[in-house]
């Protein structure tokens, strides 16, 4: 990390302050402060690997980037198949009513 970068002490620290933000907009329950407590207790116990983590962030973020595009085109692929199966179902449900039409319509013998 550059010399000007915080220790790993710091950065923790840095990391809870942020997690403190959220925490306070959720009511004080006893449930979310042990929560919070637990999490400052991890990310103090886990802050060399956090600090060292942060350098593999942009790999990260690209990891992301191609697994939201991915999921994009399978997502469009799986829309056009249901628009696909959409209309094969309307089609068959009109086949049906005509059917049950015919079925009900009284026959006439010659």
């Amino acid at each position: 990390m550059p010399r000007d970068s915080p220790s790993n002490t710091e950065y923790a620290h840095k990391i809870i302050a942020s997690l403190k933000g959220l925490f306070k907009s959720l009511p004080p329950t006893p449930t979310y402060i042990s929560i919070f407590k637990r999490y400052c207790e991890y990310i103090l116990n886990q802050r060399s690997a956090i600090y060292h983590a942060t350098n593999l962030l942009p790999i990260l973020a690209a990891l992301i980037v191609i697994q939201v595009e991915r999921d994009l085109g399978h997502a469009k692929q799986l829309n056009e198949i249901r628009n696909q199966c959409s209309c094969e179902i309307a089609k068959l449900r009109q086949e049906i009513s005509e059917l049950r039409r015919e079925i009900k319509e009284p026959t006439t013998t010659a």
